[in-house]
């Protein structure tokens, strides 16, 4: 199966698809690659040519977990990241630390309730 799969995306249902999008690239760096409709009611973001977030209209009430996180991003260099994100005033709601689990990893929420979290593999 996995030669026949080319790659993924998260898409997070979100009120306002062009504000978050925005949110995403002026505080985490991705690039807007494409929107549908005027105002857009689809957008698609990149970081790099791996992690890919879309952002659609929401259509109902249901909303982000206030608890789990949404998605994991991994990194190459976490202090960095953490330190560029401190930087641009990105929310951090788990600091940066060495856990059991055998990562170094934070946690962020974007301004619609989304968890991220970003992490590093540590021996």
């Amino acid at each position: 199966m996995k030669e026949f799969i080319s790659h993924s995306a998260t898409i997070f249902p979100v009120e306002n698809p062009l504000a978050s999008a925005q949110y995403y690239e002026d505080k985490l760096g991705f690039q807007i690659t494409f929107q549908w409709e005027n105002p857009p009611t689809y957008i698609v973001t990149k970081l790099g040519d791996n992690v890919s977030i879309h952002f659609v209209n929401q259509e109902d009430d249901r909303k982000p977990s206030k608890t789990h996180v949404a998605m994991t991003i991994f990194t190459h260099d976490i202090d960095k990241v953490y330190e560029q994100l401190k930087k641009r005033g990105v929310e951090i709601i788990n600091p940066i630390d060495n856990r059991d689990y055998h990562m170094r990893d934070f946690d962020i929420r974007d301004p619609d309730g989304y968890i991220l979290s970003f992490g590093q593999g540590i021996e």
